[in-house]
Order: structure tokens, then sequence, then C-alpha cells
């Protein structure tokens, strides 16, 4: 039998994935009639997708060891979430600064996170790599997107609700990877 013990309550990681595909579509949906109440909307969404993954690092003190990256990108939703409340008000330029923003400490998180679970794990999946690969891709994508494209996002949240739908397709990915399947012995 396997040994290894079993995250507790993965669906909070699957709330956080949901979360963040609700950030996309909701981008999407009010790409180009932002308002204050959107920005909030917005915000209220990341701190929801903050909570899911801070009480999952909460719940998990113990049993994993990747749970300071949980943490750390809880932490950063969370933070996110009530700068896009307080940048509603200041219309769609500075709000799409900061998904810009957002984008590049969860890029950076992502990628040192990466390199930890390639080379100090040894054990994780070529899946688990992949995903956290595509991940870094994905939000290195959507910093570079909304803060470096040369003709700007400066009066629409244009095509950006793509990469929040990717996050959280590969968040839900990652909680569906991190469960462990039992194992029988062979007798």
């Amino acid at each position: 039998m396997n040994n290894q013990p079993q995250p507790r309550s993965p669906w909070l990681l699957l709330a956080r994935g949901v979360c963040y595909i609700l950030l996309g579509g909701a981008m999407f949906v009010y790409a180009n009639n932002f308002t204050y109440g959107t920005g909030r909307a917005l915000g209220v969404i990341l701190l929801l997708a903050g909570l899911a993954g801070g009480v999952y690092a909460r719940f998990n003190s113990r049993i994993d060891p990747n749970n300071f990256w949980v943490t750390l990108h809880a932490l950063n939703d969370l933070i996110f979430g009530v700068v896009f409340i307080i940048m509603a008000s200041k219309g769609i330029k500075g709000f799409i600064d900061m998904i810009g923003f957002w984008a590049v400490v969860y890029a950076f998180m992502q990628s040192v996170r990466a390199m930890y679970v390639a080379l100090m794990e040894g054990g994780s999946s070529l899946a688990m790599k992949a995903v956290h690969f595509l991940s870094v891709a994905v939000a290195g994508y959507l910093a570079f997107n909304t803060m470096l494209r040369p003709i700007g996002l400066t009066d629409s949240l244009g095509i950006t609700g793509f990469f929040p739908i990717a996050l959280g397709i590969l968040v839900i990915l990652t909680a569906r990877l991190t469960v462990v399947k039992p194992t029988s012995v062979a007798r």
C-alpha cells in the first residue's frame, strides 16, 4: 500500500482554479464596458481564489512539501484582489497595469516553484513538470500582453481573459495530479 498522506480538502484547489476561470470569463464579458463595479467584482473573485488557496495551504501545512508555494500564491491573490478593488476606481488603464503586475508576480513565483519541482523533488511526474512549465508560459505571456505589448491595451480588457482561464485549467490539473492514487502491492 502507498503510505503517502493524501492532501486534505483538494476541492479547495479546484475552487481556486474555478475562480480563475470565472475571472477570465468576467474579463471577456466586461471587456469593452469596464466600470468601477466590474473592477470590484474581479477583485472579489481574486480574493476568493486567494482564500481558497490559503485555506488549502493551512489544511495541508504538515502534509504537503510544496505548501510554501501554495501559501505564497494565495497571499499574492489576496493582495492583488485588494489592489484590484482599489484600482477599479482609477479607470481601465491602471486596472490593466495591475493585472500585468499580478501576472508578473505569479509567473515569477511559478517559475521558482517549477524549478523546485523539476530539480529538488526529483519524484514529480513529467505531467506535473509540464503543467508548471505551461503555468509559467501562460502567466509570462499575460504579463507581456498587458504591460509590454507595443499597441497596449489601454481601452479594453481585450484577449486578457484567455489567460486566467488557462491558469485556472492548469491549477485544476495540478490539483488532480497531486491527489495520489493508492497502489496495491502484489502478493
